[in-house]
């Protein structure tokens, strides 16, 4: 994924099971780890058919093709990939192939430069925040959220929702993607208007086997999983954002890609399904000016995001509450991050304290965050979204404007951090042992 599983390396020889395959399978980055700076690299990856098209491993051999679960391949179908060679090194060839694959997509990056949500600080409240499944003492979500955004001395141009908002069902899936009452009593349109010009980045996630608007919509169940995915044409996804925008949705953040396409049987039997569940999704979000972050996603979904040019944006790290308590690399993304800009998004670190201690959240009795510099550092040159999610008591402010203008507006290098080549060689030669992380950006002034 382009948050938890990108990083997978080693020497690749006849016995070796370094790359990964099947439905987590994406692009193969080959290259020479004798030469650490200006390597030889060939870059094989799907260039069509991204959701029904998979690769094996058979030892030394590779083999793409459509997925063995499809039920039918239609006549006359046809998929393609590409060999893309360059002689300048890793993070220069991914780059040099990412274009040729935007190129091939007419993919445009005019949405990503004009995304709200990517330019401005925000503030978050997903996993890892202070104020995920968790208001103030005494107080509904509704007034925790207008104290936050109305107490805390930030430039803040939008607020990110999280699924803490909205009804679930059959295995926590969506059922109704509506406000609770229990959460904002007066309807999200009216706090929307209390908090003064603030935009609004939405949380949804995987659907539920008894969602609701199977009543009105065209729906494929899969009783034995307990989701579902709308299928036909767009008034879904059209009607869904138009009721949005009424509560200023800028950025509609798809999470769970990874559940909907694993956990779900008939995407891996219909070979036109999940293409045309995102393509659809992205053409209702173009119609009503919405842009689109993935979240949890697979090689399939960022590849895919080609064809959709308001996919602005994709998480690049994995969640920061899971690894929080225990200080693992959450933020360590230089890999992940490559691959997202090569295909024209903006990497996404996640939310993260500017605090080093937060008492009061119930990620475990020693969570902590040890190094919040370091937190904010990142975030601010992964050229994605920076979203503090501190408690309004802890939040650092001094900390959190180094990374952008009095305004709000984020202090963006050209490029993303990536890891340096030399870094990436050593670690295939060490077949993934960690030798650290060295990262590398670059701004012309």
């Amino acid at each position: 994924m382009t948050g938890d599983g990108a990083k997978h390396a080693g020497r690749w020889n006849g016995s070796s099971r370094i790359i990964r395959s099947a439905i987590e399978s994406g692009p193969v980055v080959l290259f020479d780890i004798d030469k650490k700076g200006e390597n030889d690299i060939l870059v094989l990856s799907p260039f069509s058919r991204f959701m029904a098209t998979s690769l094996s491993q058979e030892q030394a051999k590779l083999e793409y093709g459509v997925m063995g679960s499809m039920l039918a391949i239609p006549e006359n179908y046809n998929l393609s990939f590409i060999i893309f060679y360059s002689s300048n090194g890793i993070n220069k060839g991914v780059s040099e192939w990412g274009q040729t694959m935007q190129k091939a997509y007419n993919r445009t990056n005019q949405y990503r430069l004009n995304d709200l949500s990517i330019n401005n600080l925000g503030y978050y409240t997903d996993n890892g925040a202070y104020y995920y499944y968790s208001t103030e003492p005494g107080k509904n979500y509704e007034q925790t959220m207008l104290d936050s955004i109305h107490n805390i001395n930030l430039p803040f141009k939008y607020l990110q929702i999280d699924s803490w908002w909205y009804y679930k069902g059959i295995g926590d899936g969506v059922v109704n993607w509506n406000a609770r009452p229990d959460v904002f009593p007066d309807g999200l349109p009216n706090f929307i208007r209390k908090l003064e010009n603030i935009r609004v980045v939405a949380h949804n996630r995987y659907w539920a086997f008894d969602t609701i608007y199977k009543q009105n919509y065209s729906f494929i169940l899969d009783e034995n999983k307990g989701k579902a995915l709308p299928v036909g044409n767009d008034s879904f996804w059209v009607d869904l954002f138009t009721q949005a925008r009424e509560w200023n949705l800028i950025v509609y953040e798809q999470d769970w890609l990874i559940t909907q396409t694993e956990q779900y049987t008939p995407i891996q039997q219909d070979i036109h399904l999940g293409h045309q569940w995102l393509t659809s999704m992205g053409a209702a979000a173009d119609k009503l000016n919405i842009n689109i972050q993935y979240c949890m996603s697979l090689p399939r979904h960022i590849l895919t995001a080609l064809e959709i040019p308001r996919v602005t944006q994709t998480r690049t790290s994995t969640d920061y509450a899971f690894r929080l308590m225990h200080q693992a690399d959450q933020w360590a993304m230089g890999i992940s991050s490559m691959f997202a800009e090569a295909v024209g998004l903006a990497p996404f670190k996640d939310v993260f304290w500017s605090s080093v201690e937060e008492p009061g959240r119930s990620y475990g009795p020693n969570t902590r965050e040890s190094l919040p510099d370091r937190e904010i550092a990142i975030a601010t040159l992964s050229t994605g979204p920076v979203g503090p999610g501190d408690g309004i008591q802890y939040t650092n402010v001094e900390r959190i404007m180094k990374c952008c203008r009095k305004d709000g507006l984020i202090l963006k290098p050209d490029r993303p951090l990536t890891t340096i080549n030399t870094v990436i060689a050593d670690w295939a030669q060490y077949n993934s042992a960690s030798q650290g992380e060295l990262y590398s950006t670059q701004t012309t002034l």
